[in-house]
């Protein structure tokens, strides 16, 4: 194994997809809470387009090139979501057209559905990491409600900014953790342990032997 490729392997892509998130959803957050005022609706989306949507899939790609599967196949999936919203809101922008609400129910639910099993998968990894996910599912909920004309803008709004609080403490904590070589900022054990379930299939299965 070459040097170059030593180093790239052991970079945290998963903290540079966060801080892109955290961008993406703090800035989304505080336009749907009403603290920042929206005078240029072009400006946010590319914004949310570049950090939520390609700075995701970029790192997502890398981590999965490297073997990651579980955090490379959640930053392109919530990358390629971002990337897609608002390429659609930029085009509406530009031509005038405006797409109806409902149109995007089918692909909130599909990410819904997404967001509750990586609550599952990564209780395997971190606590902080299970609560992002539980907060990015709830975010999805809120998103639902909006489709289906309910008057839940706000709640996505108050679920963006968690999301983005999170996502950029999870990056500082990876970051600054893995530079250090200590858990200066903690990030949480794992509620549940896959090595163990693991162990007490295997003896299940022993047993049954």
């Amino acid at each position: 194994m070459n040097e170059s490729y030593s180093l790239v392997e052991k970079m945290d892509v998963l903290s540079i997809g966060l801080f892109g998130l955290a961008v993406g959803a703090l800035t989304l957050g505080l336009i749907q809470v009403h603290v920042i005022p929206v005078h240029d609706e072009m400006a946010v989306s590319i914004i949310c387009l570049i950090f939520g949507g390609l700075v995701q899939l970029l790192a997502g790609v890398i981590d999965i090139r490297y073997h990651e599967q579980l955090g490379g196949t959640a930053l392109t999936m919530y990358g390629t979501f971002w990337t897609t919203i608002f390429l659609i809101k930029i085009l509406g922008l530009t031509t005038g057209f405006h797409w109806d609400n409902i149109l995007y129910l089918p692909i909130v639910i599909v990410y819904t559905g997404f967001s509750s099993i990586m609550i599952y998968l990564t209780a395997h990894k971190s606590l902080s990491l299970m609560i992002l996910h539980i907060l990015i599912t709830l975010t999805f909920l809120a998103d639902i409600g909006i489709k289906l004309s309910f008057p839940y803008e706000k709640y996505a709004g108050l679920g963006h900014i968690l999301i983005g609080t999170f996502a950029f403490y999870y990056a500082v904590a990876t970051l600054t953790n893995k530079f250090t070589r200590k858990s200066i900022l903690p990030l949480g054990n794992p509620p549940m342990n896959l090595t163990s379930s693991r162990l007490l299939r295997g003896r299940s299965s022993c047993n049954h032997n």
